[in-house]
């Protein structure tokens, strides 16, 4: 493209000089005819770089939106047939509890509390067959989330099992 603009830059600047020498006679006056032609002539190169000029812009913008519209369909491919292992958010704790009831007072206290432990974010709550998950994001882990759980709503629970991204209870009994 630069190329292309020195080329035509270089072009130009040869026909006015060129134009200038021809379009005067042997005593050094200006031929009219001569010098209308070569107007001529440099107003056709003028277009003819206009021309290319847009052209080649047109080219560029084209080329741009092709490169936009392939990742756009390889992201969606790539959608389609997924990474083959399930991102999980770093710092994602799980709380799996069971058995126990939706209305089960301790669970409410329980969820109440990691709601409200600084750092945590995004708490959610999932009940299913008299199961439920209890999902945050914490980055300091699962041991460091229950510690800051109270000491009277940790006693309603056994520790079943605990990791460094998941804790597995049970209700106390």
């Amino acid at each position: 493209m630069k190329t292309t603009k020195a080329l035509f830059a270089l072009i130009f600047v040869f026909l006015l000089n060129a134009n200038h020498l021809l379009a005067q006679d042997s005593n050094g006056q200006p031929e009219t005819t001569k010098e209308k032609s070569s107007i001529k002539e440099v107003d056709k190169i003028n277009q003819a770089s206009g021309e290319i000029n847009e052209t080649s812009a047109n080219t560029a913008e084209a080329v741009k939106g092709t490169v936009s519209n392939t990742k756009e369909t390889l992201k969606e491919l790539g959608s389609l047939f997924g990474s083959g292992k399930e991102k999980v958010a770093k710092g994602v704790i799980n709380i799996g509890i069971q058995p126990i009831t939706y209305d089960d007072p301790n669970l409410n206290a329980l969820y109440e509390q990691i709601t409200e432990i600084r750092g945590v974010k995004n708490p959610n709550k999932n009940f299913r067959d008299n199961s439920v998950t209890i999902t945050a994001e914490y980055k300091d882990g699962a041991d460091a989330l229950w510690q800051n759980v109270t000491t009277e709503v940790r006693a309603a629970f056994k520790m079943v099992q605990m990791g460094n991204d998941m804790i597995v209870v049970q209700p106390a009994d």
